[in-house]
């Protein structure tokens, strides 16, 4: 049976090149996000196969690591055995120019690079750390759980399961945001749907309301046009959360589909507006600027979804629209009440974008969701 190698190669690698900007940190050891970055690389220089799946899955068991991994005895459990040898060797290296020599020579037939897709990504130790530094948002303080999903569009529970599990966090106050119809891919919610579950909310506060209010909200879609798939009549009553869900691989600039969107009446919160996911897309293209100055002056909040693949805002963006005096909103964006859990790393994007306590409205009571937008009607 083969052995785990846990040793650590100390002599380093001679540097060959200069190590792009987001892995050099001189005079320190390397992190799990630039180690995590080398072996995508490594796996991205070898064709499709088992080495490259190898490679994959233990990059991704780095980036998904509570804790750093140097000074670490073991590494951990989900790296598969064949990549053992090669992240102990470059959990060797000392500092990032070091590690991109050795990642160089362990490449495969294929140029390494970057990509941007991976970029503004807070690796799971990152998250950790950032929670536990001094001026970061207390996870314990927050009132409010928002967006998540239930069985009535592409969750895997009922409404009640998830406002209970809302319940046992802590939260007082908690928002759904089942997709509209206007997603098909994701079952949503059809005018029938949207209104059995206005009953379900309500039933829900009759009986809970003292211990957890929980108000109906849609995450509708944001259409090619700017217009949302939700009829103005449907917006009575509930927070309209817009997002984009199409289009996201396009490259045209889309800084007016979303200034429109804004726009609209009774939109609560622009939802993961940059649309990215981890290692698969960017995002969309915007004049982030023009579309966070358009959502401050309509009192639309932005939200900083902490889904861990998703992580949208980056913490680059979350500056802009703090300097345009944008509000924010902590998501969630669970979809099975173990998700709910990713609060946590929507506090930590937000410290690290330097978005204060007093700008994000899940530090809130109640009365505060629609604070300065008398359009909104909420019950």
């Amino acid at each position: 049976m083969a052995k785990r190698y846990h040793g650590r190669v100390r002599r380093e690698a001679p540097c060959v090149r200069r190590a792009p900007d987001r892995m050099h940190y001189p005079g320190r050891v390397v992190r799990n996000a630039e180690l995590a970055e080398a072996l995508f690389q490594l796996a991205e220089s070898h064709p499709p196969g088992e080495l490259r799946l190898v490679f994959l899955r233990a990059a991704y068991a780095v980036f998904d690591h509570p804790r750093e991994l140097d000074g670490a005895r073991r590494l951990p459990d989900t790296v598969p055995l064949e990549a053992l040898p090669t992240l102990s060797m470059l959990r060797g290296c000392r500092t990032g120019d070091a590690l991109a020599a050795a990642t160089q020579r362990l490449a495969g037939p294929h140029r390494l690079h970057a990509s941007p897709a991976r970029e503004g990504f807070l690796s799971a130790a990152e998250v950790e750390a950032g929670l536990a530094s001094a001026g970061t948002p207390d996870v314990g303080r927050l009132r409010g759980a928002v967006h998540w999903h239930t069985r009535a569009s592409d969750g895997a529970v009922a409404l009640e399961t998830m406002a209970r599990a809302c319940q046992r966090r802590g939260a007082a106050w908690a928002v759904v945001a089942d997709h509209t119809r206007g997603l098909a891919c994701v079952n949503g919610l059809d005018a029938e749907g949207i209104e059995l579950q206005r009953r379900a909310v309500e039933t829900w506060n009759r009986r809970h309301g003292d211990e957890l209010r929980l108000v109906q909200g849609l995450e509708a879609e944001i259409l090619d046009d700017g217009r949302l798939d939700l009829p103005r009549s449907a917006r009575s009553g509930v927070l309209v959360l817009a997002a984009v869900h199409t289009g996201l691989a396009e490259r045209r600039d889309q800084t007016g589909r979303l200034v429109r969107a804004i726009e609209e009446p009774g939109v609560w919160a622009l939802a993961h507006p940059q649309g990215r996911l981890f290692a698969r897309r960017p995002g969309i293209r915007a004049n982030w600027e023009v579309v966070f100055a358009a959502a401050a002056a309509a009192g639309v909040l932005v939200e900083i979804n902490g889904f861990p693949r998703r992580q949208d805002l980056d913490p680059t963006l979350i500056g802009l629209a703090r300097a345009a005096a944008c509000r924010f909103v902590l998501a969630s964006d669970a979809h099975h009440p173990r998700h709910l859990a990713f609060d946590a790393t929507a506090v930590a994007l937000a410290a690290r974008g330097g978005a204060a306590e007093a700008a994000i409205v899940n530090f809130e009571p109640l009365d505060h969701l629609a604070s300065g937008r008398p359009d909104l009607d909420l019950p």
